[in-house]
């Protein structure tokens, strides 16, 4: 099976052999690694209407969503500091739906 990528900017995401990667091609101090099983991610709005904060972590409980996970079920978080504008959530939205596939995971 082909990888599974998303580029975003100078972020690019990737799924292959279980494990999800996360690489800020601004910086290798952000590069993020974990099992499927173990990801978390949100995007977190503060107001509608202005651009979100992207965060990625381990999640306390492996049965909780992939995406749009509670922030509370957070064990460890790592933002890689990515502004999304709201339109743009959809498109994590989109990849995160075929990640939790992969992982016999759920979208919150």
């Amino acid at each position: 099976m082909e990888p599974l990528a998303f580029d975003y900017g100078n972020l690019h995401l990737r799924v292959d052999r279980g494990v999800f990667e996360l690489f800020d091609l601004d910086s290798a101090e952000h590069t993020f690694r974990v099992p499927l099983r173990w990801l978390g991610a949100l995007v977190y709005y503060k107001k509608p209407d202005k651009p979100g904060e992207l965060f990625f972590g381990v999640v306390r409980d492996p049965n909780a969503p992939i995406y749009g996970t509670d922030r509370l079920a957070f064990r460890f978080a790592n933002s890689p500091a990515v502004r999304v504008p709201p339109g743009d959530e959809r498109l994590f939205r989109e990849y995160f739906t075929r990640v939790a596939a992969l992982a016999e995971r759920r979208v919150a």
